[in-house]
């Protein structure tokens, strides 16, 4: 459900507010820390999102919300889970990529788009967890 809150801001709003963030890390980690996994794994889980995705960012590739929130999946889904997750979303984001790029092939366009990657995460979430993440 966050990431699908994420992915409805992002769309509107081309950003995800750090209050989504800071409230699905204290969920996620307190979901670790009381559902048996221990809160070490959900800091793993979070530290494994920003560190996938810490290099796109510096490459101007991916917007720092969505670093945010791939650190909010992390720390629900662990380092394994999320893993599975942003390689799903890369291949999503390369499939809408590639229905733009067709579709504008023979017009101009002024400038590259701005794909809202939180739209494939929560994607890739939801096919990967369900609808409880």
């Amino acid at each position: 459900m966050l990431v699908g809150v994420g992915a409805f801001w992002d769309v509107r709003q081309r950003r995800i507010p750090n209050a989504l963030v800071i409230v699905g890390l204290v969920l996620g980690l307190g979901w670790q820390t009381w559902g048996g996994a221990g809160l070490v794994m959900g800091l793993a889980g979070a530290a494994t999102g920003l560190g996938l995705l810490i290099v796109p960012f510096a490459l101007n590739m991916l917007g720092g919300g969505d670093v945010k929130l791939a650190m909010v999946v992390g720390a629900f889904a662990q380092p394994a889970g999320v893993c599975a997750i942003l390689l799903v979303t890369a291949l999503l984001t390369g499939v809408i990529s590639a229905v733009f790029w067709f579709t504008v092939r023979f017009r101009p366009v002024e400038s590259p788009p701005n794909i809202p990657v939180a739209v494939p995460l929560a994607a890739a979430t939801f096919l990967l967890t369900g609808p409880f993440l």
